[in-house]
């Protein structure tokens, strides 16, 4: 009977030191906080964005949202456009490569 308590208060000490080792990097997660980051504009960049926060402001609610919705078109328009040239440079250095091991290929097979 003796050999079993031991067995089971070894267990007990064991699970409260997983208990305590699992706790303690959650408690340290939650008490992070994120650097901030201080951006400073220039006089004339701060003035033009209070007057688009004011002019943001004063629009009615409909108005706020077609902002929104044409900020966001806006925004994957210029992606798309990125994308776009992104995969022509792609395109255009692939062809050159071929074209070039094409010319090596040629330059040998003649001097051979």
């Amino acid at each position: 009977m003796s050999h079993d308590r031991d067995w089971q208060s070894k267990l007990e000490e064991l699970e409260a030191e997983i208990n305590q080792t699992d706790s303690a990097p959650h408690e340290s997660n939650t008490e992070k906080s994120f650097p901030r980051l201080e951006i400073n504009p220039s006089p004339q960049l701060q003035q033009w964005l209070d007057s688009a926060k004011d002019w943001f402001n004063a629009l009615p609610q409909v108005g706020k949202i077609a902002v929104g919705i044409g900020a966001v078109w806006l925004s994957f328009s210029v992606l798309g456009a990125l994308l776009h040239i992104l995969s022509n440079l792609i395109s255009i250095a692939l062809m050159g490569f071929l074209l070039y091991i094409g010319y090596k290929f040629v330059t040998n097979t003649g001097n051979n």
